[in-house]
């Protein structure tokens, strides 16, 4: 511990559980809104599966593997060990889609915005400061 008191960092502070416990909110619109967690060492499933995730990734570069195949591989990682929730996903019919793994990973793989949002922010720390990202207003800074 630092014997300084510094009066005006907080901002630039991780916040350890936002990134590995509670999740922050990613609204990618059409009101759906994914609870994911960071993709870092705050994250327990993420950490513990770090090194067979790096693996992976190496085999799927290595093997030149299409964009397809490494996104089916990372759909289904960040459906197991990302998202944790969800709100406004439905059918259909308009009825709810309660959140499962299976659910989430066929999400991720059918609807390009979400998949692309989850993978846009989930590698910085700095967007688990708070407790709500928009994607859309995110990728308009860009």
């Amino acid at each position: 511990m630092s014997e300084f008191k510094f009066g005006n960092v907080a901002a630039l502070k991780r916040q350890t559980d936002i990134e590995g416990e509670k999740g922050t909110e990613l609204g990618i619109g059409a009101g759906i809104t994914l609870i994911v967690l960071a993709a870092s060492d705050a994250n327990p499933q993420w950490r513990s599966r770090g090194e067979e995730i790096t693996a992976e990734l190496n085999r799927l570069r290595n093997a030149r593997a299409n964009n397809k195949r490494v996104r089916k591989y990372l759909a289904g990682i960040y459906s197991a060990c990302i998202v944790k929730d969800w709100r406004g996903v439905v059918d259909e019919h308009d009825n709810p889609i309660p959140f499962t793994v299976p659910a989430c990973e066929a999400f991720l793989l059918d609807v390009d915005d979400a998949y692309t949002a989850v993978d846009a922010i989930i590698y910085d720390t700095k967007n688990f400061r708070g407790a709500r990202i928009e994607a859309v207003v995110e990728e308009a800074k860009n």
